[in-house]
C-alpha cells in the first residue's frame, strides 16, 4: 500500500509504493508516451529527421529543425488535451503548432522516460522511491499528464465530474442483486483506480514540497 510522500531530514523527498502500484505507475506512464508518440506521428528510433538533428553537421541539424516544422495535429481525444490549440483562429493555431508544438512533446515524453527510469531503478517489490526537488517537479508534471489521459477515457471534463464517477461507482457495488460487472465496467474500475492512486500521490507530494 502506497504512503504518502514525506521530506527526509536531508532534503529529499521519500513515499512508500509496492510492487503492483510501481508497475501500474510505470505502465500508464508508458502508455502515455506510446499514444502522444503515435498520435502525433514521432519515431526517434528510425526518423532520418531525428538523427539529422542529431547530427555534427551545423546544416543538416538547420535543415532538420525547419523540415520537422510540420506538426501533426492531434486526433486522439487525450492528445488534444494535452495539446490544446492556442488559438481560435486556425492560422494561428498551426503556427503555434509548428513553432512549440515538438518541443513540448519531447518535454512530455523526457518527463514520462525520467518517471519510468526512476521507478525502474527501485526494484520490483515494495520499496522508497527518493527524489530530489528536481525530480519531484518532473513526476509532478508526468501524473498530471497521465491524469489527463486518464480523465479523457473516463469523459471527465471538470475536477468535481471524478467525484461523480466516484458515487456512482459506489451505489452500483452497494445495489442488491445488481449483475456481475462486465469486462468494460472491469475495465473502468482499474481506471478509476488508478486515476485516484495518482490525484492522491499528486497531492501527497505537493504538500511534502510545501
Amino acid at each position: 500500500m502506497a504512503h504518502a510522500f514525506r521530506r527526509r531530514p536531508d532534503g529529499s523527498l521519500a513515499c512508500r509504493l509496492d510492487g503492483e502500484e510501481k508497475a501500474i505507475i510505470a505502465q500508464v506512464a508508458q502508455e502515455t508516451s506510446d499514444l502522444i508518440r503515435a498520435d502525433l506521428g514521432i519515431d526517434t528510433g528510425s526518423d532520418p529527421l531525428q538523427r539529422a538533428a542529431d547530427s555534427e553537421d551545423p546544416l543538416r541539424r538547420l535543415e532538420a529543425e525547419f523540415a520537422g516544422r510540420d506538426p501533426r495535429d492531434p486526433a486522439d481525444s487525450a492528445v488534444k488535451r494535452l495539446f490544446p490549440a492556442a488559438s481560435e483562429d486556425p492560422t494561428l493555431a498551426g503556427e503555434f503548432r509548428r513553432f512549440g508544438q515538438q518541443d513540448l512533446a519531447d518535454g512530455k515524453l523526457a518527463d514520462l522516460r525520467t518517471v519510468m527510469s526512476i521507478l525502474d531503478a527501485t526494484g520490483h517489490g515494495h520499496s522508497e522511491v527518493v527524489l530530489d526537488d528536481e525530480q519531484a517537479m518532473i513526476l509532478l508534471r508526468a501524473m498530471n499528464d497521465v491524469r489527463i489521459v486518464l480523465a479523457d477515457r473516463l469523459d471527465l471534463q471538470r475536477d468535481g465530474d471524478f467525484d461523480t464517477v466516484q458515487m456512482l461507482q459506489q451505489i452500483g457495488e452497494r445495489v442488491e442483486g445488481a449483475p456481475e460487472p462486465d469486462d468494460e465496467h472491469v475495465g473502468s474500475d482499474i481506471v478509476i483506480a488508478v486515476y485516484e492512486l495518482l490525484s492522491w500521490l499528486q497531492e501527497s507530494l505537493l504538500r511534502a514540497l510545501d
